[in-house]
């Protein structure tokens, strides 16, 4: 998941636990320091706040004045919750006395040296009081920001500890608020030292299977008190000990040691982070890395993986900044064929297709003589999916198939993936969808058995796609609105528009046109950022398609002729003829629609990717239908069959058997054989959910019954 829906989930999952345990039992829940807070707590805070508002439950919080933690946009957050602030000034004497005789049995005199030396506040105070009759040491020149008197009050009670206890302290304080006991003994290189005389004086105590800090100021005091050379030097013990357990703490206790291997470990990292999905902790890691890298190598590294996290991000005119930078910066051909790569990936998404092609061919040459087999077999993956909305069939399977064999010679699981789904894109536009459906079926089974999550989300759209077109669209949509769900969670935008999208179509099949609507609507915002275009056509035509039924005339045939423009803008052969096909059935102009049906058939003729011929064969038997043109609708039911013969599907079986039924009835009427063939194609199209398509049966077939025998019989 991306970091901003981890967050999202844990807040609604914190007040869903409140909601339901304040039924029980009325809540008073508290959150203290909330000065520490970094942006993520104040979300759960101001999330909490907002739940209690109609819950019997109460929220305290505390924090230090002089704080704005809970300014304007926080208050705005939390909605119409009741906030009431109260301002606590320092302790008066006698409570700072009272205060002090219930933490410490310390003398009358020392205890009122420690309140007047607090001045009433509370931390202080606990802090003397426990290091009461130790020496005391001066703040140090150079201290971090904490204040003066808690830097001499944690130094004090630094200096009251065994060497051994003082310097496990000052390792505890590089390994950060929380620690474990293992983390010490490695940095202090003492396999059995215990914590158990920092619990003793209160500076730590036990949580879980670790110890935390008593409070975040005696940390800072013990760590600002390290002189840099010291400093230095525990961070390089902790980066060793981090080295097999946490890749990202590992890069940054490098980074603080001053290490100069620091920017290829946050490499590291951000691959780790990367694969996790948490891509913009990832992108965090990467510009650290940049900034400490000195080896030109090193930000070349950084900068390819910086390119491909953006580009996953959707933020391609960056990514495609970063590969720009690599190839400005590049010491050898490797580097130079991986930022080609990933330029020509931008490129697709970008419809730049012609560019792309010319970059792999540079990319191609370098693979070869270099030996870069993976390369090379991303090279043929990448081709064949430029080939595929360019409408060349042949090319397409065939470089998808060398992608395959490149990736079985490398033993890579990932590129083996990525070929078989590139050999599902090869099928669905030479229109053989069943073929096409088992190819992305093997994909998705591959990524989940390997752990390619993100391959497997990408390719679940096309799994619903071969769903719908096998004739199941209630399944379609389950699968697509699962994907939209999935690549929702991993930021994978192109994978999320494209479950939209069939979603959305086989909503509309299904009945459900209002939701199919909000998807289509929704994906447009994604085109637009993606800088995706060859998929606005379709968002547009199925919104037109939506509208017109809702008696919205105009507002739809402007939507068909921005779709019609945008596909002649980027390439007719990826959705011109479904946009012809669409205006058809839309217009009430029959000059348009004859116009229409005219350019469809002959773009078709050119050659086209496959789901222009079904949705225009389609959409071109409805418009002939409503015109009255029973020949034209049997030639293009006669035309679907013909494409679809090698691999006939469930899906266009039915729309051919409806156009030809309600062709037939239209030139003769009904009789006992049509009336047959009505009931069996109307069964058929309940047993599949094809809901939408059997209204002219169901009138048919109603307006039989109210009409009695026909003259035939």
């Amino acid at each position: 998941m991306s970091q901003s829906t981890r967050e999202r989930g844990r807040r609604e999952t914190v007040a869903a636990l409140v909601r339901k345990l304040s039924v029980r039992q009325p809540l008073i829940i508290a959150i203290e320091d909330l000065h520490w807070a970094d942006p993520a707590a104040l979300g759960h805070a101001a999330e909490i706040a907002a739940t209690v508002g109609s819950c019997p439950a109460i929220l305290v919080l505390t924090s230090r004045t002089g704080t704005d933690s809970l300014d304007h946009a926080w208050r705005s957050a939390i909605g119409d919750t009741p906030l009431a602030t109260i301002d606590l000034g320092p302790l008066r004497r006698d409570e700072a006395l009272a205060m002090a005789g219930a933490l410490s049995d310390a003398s009358d005199e020392v205890a009122c040296a420690c309140v007047e030396r607090s001045g009433g506040h509370p931390l202080f105070l606990e802090q003397l009081l426990r290091s009461a009759g130790e020496p005391s040491l001066p703040a140090l020149d150079g201290s971090t920001d904490i204040p003066t008197a808690i830097q001499s009050v944690v130094l004090a009670r630094l200096d009251a500890l065994t060497p051994a206890d003082r310097q496990a302290l000052r390792a505890a304080s590089v390994l950060g608020q929380r620690f474990t006991a293992d983390a010490v003994r490695y940095i202090v290189g003492d396999v059995n030292y215990a914590c158990t005389r920092l619990v003793q004086h209160h500076l730590v105590r036990s949580v879980g299977d670790g110890f935390l800090f008593t409070h975040a100021l005696i940390r800072d005091g013990v760590y600002s008190s390290l002189l840099k050379p010291q400093r230095q030097a525990l961070h390089r013990r902790a980066a060793e000990w981090s080295a097999d357990h946490d890749a990202v703490l590992h890069a940054e206790h490098l980074d603080r040691a001053g290490g100069a291997d620091a920017a290829r470990a946050y490499l590291a990292a951000a691959q780790t982070q990367a694969a996790a999905f948490r891509n913009d902790e990832a992108l965090r890691l990467v510009e650290r890395g940049l900034a400490l890298a000195g080896d030109r190598a090193d930000m070349c590294s950084l900068m390819l993986i910086k390119g491909q996290l953006l580009h996953d991000l959707g933020r391609i005119d960056e990514s495609m900044g970063a590969y720009e930078a690599v190839l400005q910066a590049a010491t050898d051909d490797a580097e130079r064929c991986r930022a080609w790569l990933g330029l020509a990936q931008g490129m697709r998404i970008t419809d730049r297709l012609p560019e792309a092609l010319a970059l792999l061919e540079q990319a191609e040459a370098v693979a070869v003589s270099c030996g870069l087999t993976p390369e090379l077999a991303q090279i043929h993956h990448l081709r064949g999916n430029l080939y595929f909305p360019l409408g060349r069939l042949d090319e397409c399977r065939r470089e998808h198939e060398l992608a395959l064999e490149e990736a079985r010679r490398v033993g890579s699981a990932e590129l083996e993936a990525r070929a078989l789904s590139g050999l599902g894109d090869s099928e669905y536009v030479r229109g053989r969808l069943r073929t096409a459906y088992e190819h992305f079926r093997r994909c998705v089974d591959l990524a989940r058995e390997h752990g390619l999550g993100r391959i497997e989300v990408a390719n679940l759209p096309m799994v619903a796609v071969g769903q719908f077109y096998g004739g199941d669209p209630r399944a379609a949509a389950s699968e697509a609105l699962a994907g939209v769900e999935a690549a929702s969670r991993v930021g994978h935008a192109r994978a999320q528009l494209i479950a939209l999208q069939v979603a959305g179509y086989s909503l509309i099949d299904t009945g459900e046109l209002a939701l199919a609507k909000e998807l289509f609507e929704q994906a447009l915002p994604l085109i637009q950022r993606l800088g995706a275009w060859r998929f606005e056509p379709i968002s547009l035509l199925f919104l037109a398609k939506i509208i017109a039924r809702e008696g919205q005339y105009p507002e739809a045939i402007e939507l068909l002729d921005r779709a019609v423009t945008a596909s002649r803008k980027t390439g007719p052969s990826f959705t011109g003829p479904w946009t012809q096909g669409a205006l058809a059935v839309v217009t009430r102009d029959s000059e348009v629609r004859r116009v229409a049906l005219e350019e469809g058939e002959r773009l078709l003729q050119t050659g086209c990717v496959s789901h222009n011929y079904f949705w225009f064969y389609r959409d071109a038997m409805e418009a002939a239908l409503s015109s009255g043109d029973w020949d034209r609708a049997e030639r293009y039911a006669a035309a679907l069959e013909v494409y679809t013969r090698p691999e006939p599907l469930p899906c266009t079986d039915f729309f051919i058997a409806r156009g030809r039924a309600l062709a037939t009835l239209g030139r003769l009427g009904c009789n006992t054989e049509l009336l047959a063939t009505l009931t069996r194609v109307r069964e058929e199209g309940q047993r599949l959910g094809f809901v939408t398509a059997l209204r002219a049966i169901e009138t048919a077939l109603l307006d039989r019954k109210q009409d009695g025998p026909t003259r035939r019989e």
